[in-house]
């Protein structure tokens, strides 16, 4: 019954995707505003499940599906040169003037050459590109203070011609922003249930800035470097049981079994301890229902600003002292982490393949974890 129910879901998956491409493609025969009448073709995505992108000619007509609700759109964009076009959604690009609220996207248009176009940026004070922070002590680069809650004044002194933003960031000023007239790019990448499938997002960010080719190729090799690793793994003596985070304020947040961080985690031939929390996100449990299994992990993997030792742990949570598998912590203000790894998933692969399989000799090109006693 479970099997049928998979193979049911898994081609309504497909069709959807089919459904999606047929109504741009559509969309693209009857053209815009100003827009010329050609026949569009679908730009292959391997993996990514709520991007859909049809090259149209004159333009390229892109579909965000709604992750939270399977079925709905989350939004629709027309990339055009043809400054005549105007409408809802439509977005001239090369972007030139764009205001972002992550740093992991100021990131990635740095790779892709067009951190000149990034004119705006939120939560500086978490910015580690040091490009952009002098950029803005020279009034290059406007401080629109929180993400949450942005500077509309000075987002509207900068007028840029887009914003991109994560769609989490659900506050009363997106709705200003909104009454702006400037297009707003939702950015859901975060919202995919695969590495690959979050990476593969470059490829739209890239045409955003007029660097497509620099970003398919981006992608390719980021791709052919993961699916490499990813076999090697499989050549791994043993699966060591692993444990990752630590908790806060009571509650251990983890990642579930379906989710990115969980896809990875078996990717790299581990055995995650809570890689039976059902869903593509994450779950908060108590610190007591953890332990019951963390008590079994030989390997224990935290993200946390400072962490230097277990003893730290337990210092502020004394239940932690009774773990015995050995420690790594990362520390993302000083690894790039956050920046990084969302469009390299192999950069990290390689890094947690050197921890649960030393066997292998893998030499990663970068350590975002590190052991400590």
């Amino acid at each position: 019954m479970v099997a049928r129910v998979h193979y049911i879901l898994s081609h309504l998956a497909s069709l959807a995707a089919l459904v999606a491409s047929l109504v741009l493609t559509t969309a693209c025969g009857q053209g815009r505003a100003g827009a010329g009448d050609t026949q569009g073709d679908t730009i292959p995505m391997a993996y990514a499940r709520n991007l859909v992108m049809v090259d149209c000619g004159d333009r390229l007509e892109v579909t965000m599906r709604d992750p939270w609700h399977p079925g709905r759109t989350l939004a629709r964009y027309t990339l055009t040169r043809d400054s005549t076009l105007r409408g809802e959604g439509v977005i001239q690009v090369p972007l030139r003037r764009c205001a972002v609220f992550t740093s992991v996207h100021c990131a990635l248009l740095d790779e892709l050459g067009a951190l000149s176009s990034v004119r705006g940026v939120c939560d500086l004070r978490y910015m580690p590109l040091a490009c952009i922070r002098d950029w803005v002590g020279k009034g290059r680069v406007r401080d629109l203070g929180n993400s949450m809650e942005p500077n509309m004044e000075r987002l509207i002194d900068l007028m840029p011609d887009a914003v991109l933003r994560s769609p989490f960031e659900q506050t009363g000023a997106y709705g200003k922003i909104g009454r702006l007239d400037v297009p707003v790019v939702e950015c859901a990448d975060y919202m995919e249930v695969s590495p690959l499938a979050r990476a593969e997002w470059v490829r739209f960010y890239g045409r955003l800035v007029g660097q497509a080719g620099r970003a398919d190729s981006i992608f390719r090799s980021v791709e052919r470097n993961y699916l490499q690793l990813k076999a090697r793994a499989a050549r791994g003596t043993g699966r060591p049981r692993l444990l990752c985070e630590a908790p806060y304020n009571g509650q251990w947040y983890l990642p579930a079994g379906g989710s990115t961080m969980g896809q990875m985690y078996a990717d790299a031939g581990a055995d995650y301890l809570f890689a039976d929390i059902p869903g593509t996100g994450g779950s908060p449990m108590s610190i007591e229902h953890v332990l019951e299994r963390a008590l079994t992990s030989d390997v224990w993997l935290v993200k946390q600003y400072g962490l230097q030792s277990k003893a730290q742990l337990a210092a502020d949570t004394p239940l932690l002292g009774g773990i015995k598998a050995t420690l790594w912590t990362c520390d993302p203000s000083s690894t790039g982490f956050y920046e990084e790894t969302p469009f390299h998933p192999d950069l990290l692969l390689a890094d947690l393949l050197s921890i649960f399989h030393p066997e292998l000799g893998i030499q990663p090109p970068k350590h975002y974890f590190h052991r400590v006693p």
